[in-house]
């Protein structure tokens, strides 16, 4: 049970800004962001939560089973969960959840791999976790329709479980389909402290930035427990090249200080307002 992380264990934590509060640009970027990394973990690892509700099917020494179960979302396939290890005395589990078609079970696709070292205790470790998307479409799986868009997701974690300890996630999403602004790939890292305080560091390629062309950009906020944190965005690749905006904001995210090279009319504050920010790993 220990070896495979549940959806909640990997969710970035930032308080929601105040519905009446026009918010900081690069705030709302990291709420959207955060959004998109929660929704793409719980949309992989919540199926892997619904199946660890029901005791295993089957055990050996090494090993249990889950399933096969009917897949309530989707009639007419099934899920099974497999977790294994070595022996007895190894600390490297690995797990794979695969969907069965129930008319035509040798129409199996794996849809998640993954692996997990638990030296340390139960509640230590770090571990990998990748989905299939490409594979589990291709196999007439029906998936949801934001996600049909991707072809892998790969997660890599590390003392996720530790308390008191850091949580440190990179999560990568390689797109099947390009969303609307040519978007193919993205890379996530974050760090969230035991505090509750975080940082995120996602790249996007695209034409993400207004007026500028296609471009590779990276953003990079951190945050205190209450809210108030500092972003940046630097065109790391394409037109415009090595700009920078940096932008802070305060508990209620609303913007008290922001330079923005390439729109100096949106500039505004003083870089004193930016609140002091922990040292993150």
């Amino acid at each position: 049970m220990s070896a495979v992380p549940s959806s909640a264990q990997l969710a970035v934590a930032l308080p929601a800004a105040p519905a009446n509060v026009m918010q900081a640009e690069l705030a709302q970027d990291t709420h959207n962001g955060i959004g998109a990394v929660n929704g793409v973990v719980d949309a992989v690892l919540g199926i892997v939560d619904t199946v660890r509700t029901y005791e295993p099917t089957s055990r050996s020494a090494n090993s249990r089973t889950w399933g096969p179960f009917a897949d309530a979302n989707h009639p007419g396939w099934q899920a099974q969960l497999q977790v294994s290890r070595a022996s007895e005395d190894a600390t490297i589990f690995t797990y794979e959840l695969d969907f069965f078609s129930a008319a035509n079970p040798s129409n199996s696709v794996k849809f998640l791999a993954g692996m997990f070292d638990l030296a340390g205790g139960a509640k230590h470790g770090n571990g990998t976790v990748t989905a299939y998307f490409g594979d589990a479409l291709a196999a007439g799986y029906p998936l949801d329709p934001t996600t049909s868009q991707y072809d892998t997701l790969t997660i890599v974690y590390q003392n996720y479980q530790t308390p008191g300890s850091p949580v440190s996630v990179t999560l990568t999403i390689y797109r099947a389909i390009p969303d609307p602004n040519g978007l193919t790939m993205v890379t996530f890292a974050y760090t969230i402290l035991a505090d509750g305080s975080g940082e995120i560091t996602f790249m996007l390629a695209g034409n993400i930035v207004a007026g500028t062309g296609t471009e590779m950009v990276t953003i990079h906020a951190q945050w205190l427990p209450g809210g108030a944190g500092m972003g940046t965005l630097a065109i790391v690749a394409g037109t415009d090249v090595g700009l920078t905006q940096t932008e802070c904001w305060d508990a209620t995210f609303e913007a008290t200080y922001n330079d923005k090279p390439w729109s100096a009319m949106e500039d505004t504050g003083a870089a004193s307002a930016c609140p002091v920010l922990p040292t993150f790993p």
